[in-house]
C-alpha cells in the first residue's frame, strides 16, 4: 500500500508565493526601465557592461591586456618580478677599425611591442638630449646626461621616475641620485634608493602656496627657512641597485642680506660651517666632495639669522645618467609661472640639465578646462621652463588616466582628460618640444576601469592615482619609449655620416691628379 505524500508546510508554500511575486515584481520594473527613458539608470545591463553573472562561468584567469600598451602580459610579468633585479642592459658600443668612428649599439628588442612612440616632429625637443646621452654611452670623460622631471604627486613620490632612473643608470652608467628636497613637511614627498629624513621644523614656501613675491624657489619649487630645531639627512642607500654610492655632495640655497648659518657633518665628522649672509640676494651652492661609495650628510640649523635653502644634489663622476625627480604635490602646470624667470633659468643652466620633462595635467582635470585659454597658458609654462634655450631639451609628459564613476557605477575617464591631452601636444609642438602620450600609452578611455581589476591591481581606489605596480608599467613604457627615439636618432645620425664620408670619397675619387 503506498503511503500519503507529505502535506505541504504552509510556510513553504507561503515562501514560494512570495518569492515568485518578488521576481515578477523585479522583472516587471526591470521592463519598465527599458520602456520608460527616464528609467534608464536602474536597467540591469546596457551594451558596454558585463552580461551579468558572466564571470561565474569563466574560468579563473587574469585578462591583462589592454589597448596601447603593447605586449602588457610581458609587462605585468615585469611588475611582479624583483625591482632590486630588474635594470636595463648595460649600453654596448662597438668599436670599429679607423677611421670609423664607435657606434652605440641599441637592440630593438629592448622597445618592441611599444605601440605609443614619442613625438617630436621639429626633432628639436629631443636633439639636445639625445647628444647628451650619446657623449654619455659612448664613455666620455665625465659625460653627465641629466633629466630634470617635472610634475604633479604622481613624480613628488617617485614612483614613475625612480623606476626609469634605474633603467637609464643600469643602461648608461649611474652618476648618481640628484636632486632632493631639503624635508618634506606635511607633503606626500619621498625618494626611493636614497636615505633621506628630515625634522618638522622647516618652514616651507612652496610654489603651490605659502608664495614669496621674489619668485625664488629653487629648481625644486620649495624654498625651506630654516628654524632652531631644524635638520635634515641625505645618504646613499647601499641595498639599491643604483644611486648607492656618491662622490659629491652639493647644498644649494640662497645668499640675502638676513641670511644665517648651515652647519653640515659628513659621516659623523667634524662640523662645517656655510654662512649665508650677504648684501645681495642671490642663488648659490657649496660642494662637498668624498671618495666615491657610501656616505651621509646632516644639515643643520646653525643661527645668527635665518638661512634659505633649496635642496641637496647627490652625484658621482661620469659617464652615467643623473634623473631628477621634481614633483609638486599638489601642483597644475600654471603653477610654474609663478618662478621668477630668471631664477629658475639660471638653476636650470647651473644644474647642467639637458632635458626638462612637464608631466601635469592631473590636478586639472577636476577644473573647468577650456582648450582656448589651457594651450596658450600652457606655451607659456613651456617657454618659462625652457628659457628660450635651444641646447635644453624639452618634453611634455600627458597627464595619466583619471576617472569617476558615472551614474551606473562604471568607472570612466574625466570628460577633461582629452582635452587636456590634445592641448598639451599642441603646445609642445608649437614649442618645439617632445610629447609622450602618457594617457594613450596606458590605455586611453577607461583605463582605470580595467586597470582596477588587474592583478596585480593597477589603478588605486580613488580613481586619480595609480599603485606602485601601475606607476612601474608607465615608467617602463616611457622609458621604451625614450630608448626607441634615441635608436632613431643614432640611426640618423650615422646615416648622415655615412653620407658625408661617401661624399667625401667622391670628392677624392674627382679630384685631379
Amino acid at each position: 500500500m503506498t503511503p500519503d505524500p507529505q502535506p505541504r508546510d504552509p510556510s513553504t508554500s507561503d515562501a514560494l508565493r512570495h518569492l515568485i511575486v518578488v521576481t515578477l515584481t523585479l522583472a516587471s520594473m526591470a521592463v519598465f526601465a527599458y520602456i520608460i527613458p527616464a528609467l534608464h539608470r536602474f536597467r540591469p545591463w546596457v551594451p558596454g557592461d558585463d552580461v551579468p553573472l558572466a564571470s561565474l562561468f569563466e574560468p579563473a584567469t587574469e585578462q591583462y591586456n589592454f589597448a596601447g600598451a603593447g605586449n602588457a602580459e610581458e609587462e605585468i610579468d615585469e611588475v611582479e618580478s624583483e625591482a632590486v633585479a630588474r635594470v636595463a642592459p648595460a649600453a654596448r658600443v662597438v668599436t670599429p677599425r679607423e677611421p670609423e668612428a664607435p657606434r652605440i649599439v641599441v637592440d630593438p628588442e629592448e622597445y618592441a611591442g611599444l605601440e605609443v612612440h614619442l613625438e617630436d616632429p621639429t626633432g628639436r625637443g629631443m636633439a639636445p638630449f639625445y647628444e647628451a646621452l650619446k657623449r654619455t654611452a659612448l664613455g666620455d670623460d665625465d659625460a653627465i646626461t641629466r633629466i630634470a622631471h617635472y610634475g604633479d604627486s604622481s613624480i613628488a613620490t617617485d614612483h614613475i621616475t625612480h623606476t626609469v632612473r634605474r633603467h637609464l643608470q643600469g643602461r648608461f652608467g649611474d652618476a648618481g641620485h640628484g636632486f632632493v628636497l631639503i624635508a618634506k613637511g606635511y607633503l606626500p614627498y619621498r625618494h626611493q634608493d636614497v636615505m633621506h629624513l628630515a625634522s618638522d621644523a622647516w618652514m616651507l614656501r612652496e610654489i603651490t602656496r605659502n608664495h614669496v613675491s621674489s619668485g625664488l624657489y629653487g629648481l625644486g619649487g620649495i624654498q625651506f627657512r630654516g628654524r632652531p630645531g631644524a635638520w635634515a639627512r641625505f645618504g646613499t642607500d647601499e641595498e639599491a641597485p643604483v644611486g648607492n654610492a656618491v662622490s659629491r655632495f652639493e647644498i644649494l640655497y640662497q645668499r640675502y642680506r638676513r641670511g644665517g648659518e648651515i652647519h653640515y657633518r659628513v659621516d659623523g665628522g667634524e662640523r662645517g660651517v656655510i654662512e649665508t649672509r650677504s648684501d645681495e640676494t642671490e642663488d648659490a651652492s657649496f660642494e662637498i666632495e668624498v671618495p666615491d661609495g657610501a656616505h651621509r650628510l646632516e644639515l643643520r640649523f646653525g643661527g645668527h639669522g635665518q638661512p634659505r635653502l633649496y635642496g641637496v644634489i647627490m652625484e658621482r663622476d661620469g659617464p652615467g645618467v643623473v634623473y631628477d625627480s621634481l614633483g609638486l604635490v599638489g601642483a597644475r602646470a600654471a603653477r610654474l609661472l609663478y618662478f621668477d624667470a630668471e631664477h629658475i633659468a639660471e638653476q636650470l643652466r647651473r644644474r647642467g640639465t639637458n632635458l626638462v620633462v612637464l608631466g601635469f595635467g592631473g590636478n586639472e582635470a577636476g577644473d573647468n578646462i577650456q582648450r582656448d585659454r589651457y594651450e596658450p597658458e600652457f606655451r607659456e609654462v613651456i617657454r618659462r621652463m625652457r628659457g628660450g634655450r635651444e641646447d635644453l631639451g624639452c618634453l611634455v609628459f600627458a597627464p595619466l588616466d583619471q576617472g569617476e564613476r558615472d551614474e551606473r557605477g562604471r568607472v570612466r575617464t574625466m570628460r577633461t582628460i582629452p582635452t587636456i591631452v590634445e592641448s598639451q601636444r599642441a603646445a609642445a609642438f608649437a614649442e618645439g618640444c617632445a610629447f609622450f602620450d602618457t594617457w594613450n600609452a596606458m590605455g586611453g578611455a577607461d583605463t582605470l576601469d580595467a586597470w582596477l581589476s588587474m592583478r596585480p591591481r593597477l589603478a588605486s581606489g580613488d580613481l586619480r592615482h595609480m599603485t606602485p605596480a601601475g606607476y612601474e608599467l608607465v615608467a617602463n613604457l616611457f622609458y621604451k619609449a625614450l630608448l626607441e627615439g634615441f635608436a632613431q636618432h643614432l640611426s640618423g645620425a650615422d646615416a648622415d655620416a655615412d653620407a658625408d664620408a661617401d661624399a667625401d670619397v667622391d670628392a677624392d675619387a674627382e679630384a685631379p691628379r
